[in-house]
């Protein structure tokens, strides 16, 4: 039984659907899978929300009907380890191999302002309702003649400076100056895009060339920087630092960390400081057999003491084919393999026809390194789950970025 059908979830699904000789559960509280790497392009209205989600039953149909993940959309509400029972809103559900993969959600320190006022980016709920906020922002700033309720609708301010935030930052100017600047005339150059973060610079982890030339290109774009500096609290209008300056702005957008889901954290299960599941080199619960963590709600110590596996769709999509085979092996008595991820690289969002690539070792950006980011996302929309499944929702995806790359993006609301 697999709990959460986010990117670790089917994955482990679609990496197990078509083996004979075993029975497939999986249940979350929504029916529909999104591929997460896809959401800025709902923010900047160059997606439509419907075309980058598929149905999971869909998502996991198969011709044989025995061979078949069997879906069920219920919310779990607690696990029964010796019992091997799942226990949701609709009753219990026995288990011989429980997998959880109920992902996390944002992590607002104890700051209950800022979480009453923040906007949050890990879902296309999210997105959407980004997409319409900033829109409402714009409108709102094009009715009033008041200059600091003006300043507060255009300043959007993105906490967090990891791939989130930077990414987050520059489709946020860019969706500015390329599509709302036609409409809201006088508007665009009044915009800030101001990226805070708590370090000395962004992007930790990455090598420093990339850091330096990702930031030095942002900043060319009209994105502003404050490094070094903590949000300490906020209110509908404005936020203050830690050091006591004020920002006023009513668009905090939130991209600062994340914790396990509520669900997650209930769980009897061995748990690290930061609450995620502890999990061995096999993905399996510490201490349960059968019992297997992974994605953004499991703990587990990379090699060479480079700290824990960070909450990232490459990690998450990589244990659930991991999970997959080792549960097979499992079943059949064979040996498990233990999870291992090579960093291939990353390429990082700038503008339209660039980005910034750490590949290989090797750091370089450009408009080949755009394209490159460009193609790398449309291959994977394509080959998610299968190349015929969801082909139409593909296809119109593929078609609503090519015309928001050539001609103008949706600036109206949206809805999921």
């Amino acid at each position: 039984m697999i709990l959460g059908a986010g990117t670790a979830g089917v994955s482990l699904a679609l990496g197990l659907k078509n083996k004979r000789g075993i029975e497939v559960t999986l249940v979350d509280q929504k029916n529909y899978h999104t591929v997460i790497p896809l959401i800025y392009q709902v923010v900047t209205g160059s997606v439509t929300p419907a075309n980058i989600s598929f149905p999971v039953r869909k998502l996991l149909r198969q011709r044989s009907e025995a061979n078949a993940v069997r879906f069920r959309q219920e919310v779990v509400q607690g696990v029964d380890a010796n019992k091997r029972t799942v226990i949701t809103d609709q009753g219990t559900i026995e288990w011989d191999y429980l997998v959880v993969a109920m992902g996390a959600v944002s992590n607002f320190f104890g700051m209950s302002d800022v979480e009453e006022v923040a906007l949050t980016f890990r879902s296309l709920t999210d997105a959407v309702n980004l997409h319409n906020h900033i829109l409402e922002s714009f409108e709102a700033a094009s009715s009033t003649e008041d200059e600091l309720r003006r300043r507060e609708l255009l300043t959007f301010a993105i906490v967090g400076g990891g791939p989130s935030g930077v990414e987050l930052s520059a489709h946020i100017r860019e969706f500015i100056d390329r599509a709302l600047a036609r409409d809201y005339r006088g508007l665009a150059p009044l915009a800030r895009v101001i990226l805070i973060e708590a370090q000395d610079n962004v992007l930790g982890g990455m090598k420093p060339a990339a850091r330096e030339l990702a930031r030095s290109r942002l900043r060319a774009r009209g994105i502003e920087f404050m490094l070094n500096t903590r949000i300490a609290r906020a209110a509908p209008g404005s936020i203050e630092t830690a050091d006591g300056r004020t920002i006023p702005t009513r668009n905090l957008i939130w991209c600062s960390g994340v914790k396990p889901a509520p669900a997650v954290q209930a769980l009897p299960f061995p748990k690290a400081k930061d609450g995620r599941i502890l999990v061995d080199e096999h993905l399996q619960v510490q201490g349960l057999t059968g019992v297997y963590a992974m994605g953004d709600c499991a703990y587990l110590e990379q090699q060479k003491g480079l700290g824990p596996y960070p909450p990232t769709f490459q990690v998450a999509f990589r244990q659930g084919r991991t999970c997959a085979g080792n549960i097979l092996n499992a079943m059949k008595g064979r040996p498990r393999h233990a999870y291992r991820h090579s960093f291939l690289g990353q390429i990082f969002y700038v503008d339209r026809n660039t980005a910034v690539a750490q590949l290989f070792g090797q750091v370089f950006d450009g408009f080949l390194a755009g394209m490159m980011r460009r193609g790398l996302f449309v291959s994977m929309l394509i080959a998610y789950g299968g190349p015929l499944t969801g082909l139409k929702s593909k296809l119109s995806a593929a078609l609503d970025w090519t015309f928001a790359y050539f001609y103008v993006r949706n600036i109206s609301a949206m809805r999921e």
